[in-house]
């Protein structure tokens, strides 16, 4: 905004409210402005508890799934070895007759 537009909006505002309110008047905005502002804070710590949360959720959902892929792997993993203990134990026992 320019200087211009800001003499002009003071000039409709002393001619609309008088000199004697304008004091008045730019007390209620600044408690507006700064109502506004600390809205503005509150929705803005809100929204990204909000996202925080989500990411948290999203976050223990992939974990849970990567971790039941490791218990399968895991299982099969051993399910191998003692299927190669087997092999070998039965090979030896062959080798011994």
């Amino acid at each position: 905004m320019s200087s211009s537009e800001l003499l002009l909006i003071l000039l409709v505002a002393v001619v609309v409210f008088g000199p004697n309110k304008l004091p008045m008047l730019a007390e209620h905005l600044a408690k507006l402005f700064r109502h506004l502002n600390q809205f503005k804070q509150q929705a803005k710590a809100l929204w990204q508890a909000q996202l925080n949360e989500q990411q948290l959720i999203e976050n223990t959902r992939k974990a849970e799934k990567v971790d039941a892929l490791y218990k399968v792997d895991k299982k099969n993993t051993e399910d191998g070895i003692e299927g190669t203990k087997t092999e070998i134990k039965q090979a030896n026992e062959n080798n011994l007759d």
